[in-house]
Order: C-alpha cells, then sequence, then structure tokens
C-alpha cells in the first residue's frame, strides 16, 4: 500500500531543498573498469583479461525535494539483472566483467515507499544516462516526465543500443522521454546547461564522455552546489585524478568534462554525488566539498 506523509509535514518539508540518497543494490566490476590510463582501443581487452574484482560499489539514485515538487535523479537498479537470461549470453562483458546484487526490495519504488513517499508522485525523473544501473527501475513512474538527452536517447534506440549496453528491451512499454535542449550557457567550463526549476536551484550540464549524451544533474541550495554526475565518473578521486574509465564511449571527451568538474569544485564548495561512490552518504552528511 502507498504511504505518504501528513500534509502538516510535506508542508513544511517543501519549504526547503533536501536530498535523500537511495541504494539500489550493489554492483562490482573488474578494477580496470574504474580506470583505465590511456585511450587504447584495447581497453576492453583489459577488463576482459582482469581477474580481479572490486569490493562491491553501490547503486544510487537520488530524491530531490523541492518547492517545484519531488525530483529523481536516475532510477537505480531493477533485481531482474540477477535473473537467468537477463542480459545476453553472446556478450562476454555480462558474463566476465559484471556482478550484481539487487534483490525485489532493493529497487527504488520500495525504498521511496520506506522513506514516506509514493512513486506516482515523483514528478520529474532525470536520466544521466540510460544505461545499466541508471534505468531499470522506470517502471515505477509512469505518471512523470522522464528527461534524457538527444544523444544519449538516440544512442540508446540505436540498432548499436543493446551491444552498447543499453538494456533497451526491458524498458517500460509507455516510456517515450522528454528530451531536454541545453539553450543555456555555461557553468564554469563545463559546456552547456539548461534550468529546470523557476527558482533556477536545479539545472542540467552536458557532461559527455563516458556515454556520448551523459548528463548531470546541479542543485544550488545554502551555499552548497549538489553535483549529481552519475556515471561522469565512478568515484570522487577519479574525477580528481581526471582519468577515464575503462568503458568510456570518448576517453578524451570524458578527460575534458572530468577536468572541467574538478575545476568547478576547485573553485566552490561541490559535493559530487556519482552513481557508485561508496562514500557517498558520509559525503552527504558531513557536507563534505573537498576535492580528493
Amino acid at each position: 500500500m502507498s504511504r505518504s506523509l501528513p500534509s502538516s509535514e510535506r508542508t513544511k518539508r517543501s519549504r526547503m531543498i533536501q536530498i535523500h540518497p537511495i541504494r539500489t543494490g550493489s554492483v562490482q566490476f573488474r578494477p580496470s573498469q574504474i580506470r583505465t590510463p590511456g585511450h587504447s582501443p584495447l581497453r576492453w581487452w583489459r577488463i576482459l583479461s582482469d581477474r580481479e574484482w572490486t569490493r562491491e560499489m553501490p547503486i544510487y539514485c537520488y530524491l530531490i525535494e523541492h518547492p517545484e515538487g519531488l525530483f529523481m535523479v536516475d532510477a537505480g537498479e531493477t533485481s531482474q539483472v540477477c535473473e537467468p537470461g537477463f542480459f545476453p549470453r553472446w556478450n562476454p562483458y555480462y558474463n566476465r566483467a559484471i556482478r550484481y546484487k539487487v534483490a525485489p526490495e532493493d529497487e527504488v519504488g520500495p525504498q521511496l515507499l520506506r522513506l514516506g513517499f509514493d512513486p506516482t508522485e515523483i514528478a520529474t525523473v532525470i536520466m544521466t544516462s540510460m544505461g545499466l544501473g541508471h534505468a531499470g527501475g522506470l517502471g515505477y513512474f509512469p505518471r512523470a516526465r522522464i528527461i534524457v538527452s538527444a544523444q544519449e536517447w538516440s544512442m540508446a534506440m540505436s540498432g548499436l543500443g543493446r551491444f552498447a549496453h543499453y538494456p533497451n528491451s526491458h524498458w517500460p512499454k509507455w516510456l517515450a522521454p522528454r528530451i531536454v535542449t541545453f539553450n543555456a550557457g555555461q557553468m564554469g567550463n563545463l559546456p552547456r546547461s539548461q534550468p529546470l526549476t523557476g527558482d533556477g536551484a536545479i539545472y542540467l550540464v552536458r557532461t559527455p564522455g563516458h556515454t556520448p549524451g551523459h548528463i548531470s544533474v546541479v542543485v544550488e541550495d545554502a551555499g552548497l552546489i549538489y553535483f549529481f554526475a552519475g556515471d561522469a565518473s565512478y568515484l570522487r578521486a577519479t574525477m580528481a585524478e581526471a582519468i577515464a574509465d575503462g568503458v568510456s564511449a570518448n576517453p578524451n571527451m570524458q578527460i575534458k568534462t572530468l577536468k572541467a568538474i574538478r575545476d568547478l569544485a576547485q573553485s566552490r564548495p561541490l559535493i559530487y554525488l556519482p552513481t557508485h561512490d561508496p562514500d557517498v552518504e558520509r559525503r552527504l552528511a558531513q557536507r563534505d566539498s573537498a576535492v580528493d
């Protein structure tokens, strides 16, 4: 049964911005996927031949409470990734380079209910990308506007989409996202932005590299920038080092993006919140804006 907070409590909370990290299970990668110096075309071979595993890393999505409504950054992962047949057998990456632990109760819908929110009340879901770990919970948001960049949607729905780790055959049939067009100016050295709320507190920025159409979400509140980075990098440390990951669609572009984020973080207090960083919840609780 859906649960909502009492109206008096919801009214009080709606006067401020609040951020809730939601962990939708965990994933293990090969370490060479997290950081791969150089731009060799053999990067994929390094991942597939890597015999080590990372520790279990979180799969975060985020709920933002704002006076104009409830916003989600990504939708987390689905427990179906742990079921036989979810991934195509012909792709060696799924068989050799990634491990998931996602239970049904880890999905974003049950997690929102535990926080006291009805998923049908979510007004907007912003997709940093449409890849694994981001779009698995979209089925919980049939009433929301789903926002994605034009380049990301085009790639995800192309003939190469499934091969490029977009599990498009598992997305809801009703999915018809709103395509964001970036028509505002730069944010620091990040190329283009787009406001999302009337007060300008939430806006989108282009952060290409990991995928061609990757975007990030920025929230400015009480003198802090909350930078919801998706997979711009997997960790704050790799952002600070400006090192591309092993599955980056464009390593040169990803490095350029990460340098721009790092420059911004060094010039203004910025809390960096990617999808897989185990330190996210501590960073939020302590308002830690340090750059590693």
